[in-house]
């Protein structure tokens, strides 16, 4: 049976060599710009993305449509299409890397007939683990958003309030603040569309395109509101919102102590046993000695 594991092993090894050769010409340049620790295994991606373009994995479907909005979150709606051939290849690396290391561990465990379906099983888990960590992602920098944008929202209105535009405040507040937030890096791309050219209005529509939640959009819609018709209900609607921002806020902090609560009612059920049997050990051993 080990002959079968490694025929599969080098017929697998063969097929990709195959289309990395053939990819490797392709996309050579297509993967530069990945960052090299984020993708540390770019170098083997071209022959992937030729599996994706062979087989036509791509396509427009509902499960296209949620990567492609995850995406979208993550590197912004210029980029999708992009990140999506991206996306798609490194699945069909944790493919391959699932058939491989299941071929491995049957080869040098010995392993019988039986254990045939652990290489697609294995190939198939690592495949949507892809998908996995992309929702992580998008999870994480949703929640930063999120958490970072009341106190946004609260230093524009004081600045609005102080005399300065929309624009001078975002600038005043990005130049301030910490440049790894998520949401202080979409604004200076604002500042930066701005200043290069671009409207606005259309500034403003790209940043909430690019974040994708609810509070940004309704932001974005207010500005845009006050552009056409002016006024001075905009200081209002931003006030507003800021408080609505904050009770939000406070009730994810609330759930996110709760769900971290009942996370700790495990180990304080193990801490708990392990305390009832130390107080009964010795009782149950001077019983024994008694009898």
């Amino acid at each position: 049976m080990q002959f079968v594991w490694l025929g599969t092993l080098l017929l697998i090894i063969l097929v990709f060599g195959f289309f990395q050769y053939s990819g490797a010409k392709k996309f050579r340049d297509f993967f530069l710009p990945l960052d090299a620790k984020e993708y540390s295994y770019k170098g083997l991606l071209p022959g992937c993305l030729a599996i994706v373009e062979t087989l036509k994995l791509c396509g427009d479907n509902r499960y296209q449509a949620r990567l492609n909005q995850k995406i979208a979150m993550l590197h912004g709606s210029r980029y999708v299409a992009y990140y999506s051939k991206v996306h798609w290849a490194v699945k069909i690396f944790y493919f391959l890397l699932g058939l491989i290391l299941s071929n491995i561990f049957c080869l040098l465990d010995g392993a019988d007939h039986t254990a045939i379906l652990i290489i697609p099983a294995a190939g198939l888990g690592l495949f949507f683990l892809a998908d996995k960590l992309l929702d992580d992602k998008y999870r994480e920098r949703r929640f930063k958003l999120e958490k970072d944008f009341p106190d946004f929202l609260s230093k524009l209105v004081l600045l609005i309030n102080a005399g300065l535009n929309i624009r001078q405040a975002i600038e005043r507040i990005v130049s301030d603040a910490p440049k790894d937030a998520p949401l202080y890096t979409e604004l200076q791309e604002v500042i930066q569309d701005i200043q290069g050219g671009l409207s606005e209005n259309e500034a403003y529509r790209d940043f909430a395109e690019r974040c994708k939640i609810r509070q940004i959009t309704n932001f974005v819609s207010i500005l845009q509101q006050n552009m056409k018709i002016g006024g001075n209900q905009m200081v209002f609607e931003l006030r507003r919102m800021s408080t609505e921002c904050w009770e939000m806020r406070k009730n994810t902090a609330k759930q996110l102590g709760e769900t971290a609560s009942s996370k700790l009612m495990i180990p304080l059920a193990l801490m708990l046993l392990a305390v009832v049997l130390i107080s009964v050990a010795p009782v149950i051993l001077e019983f024994r000695s008694v009898f």
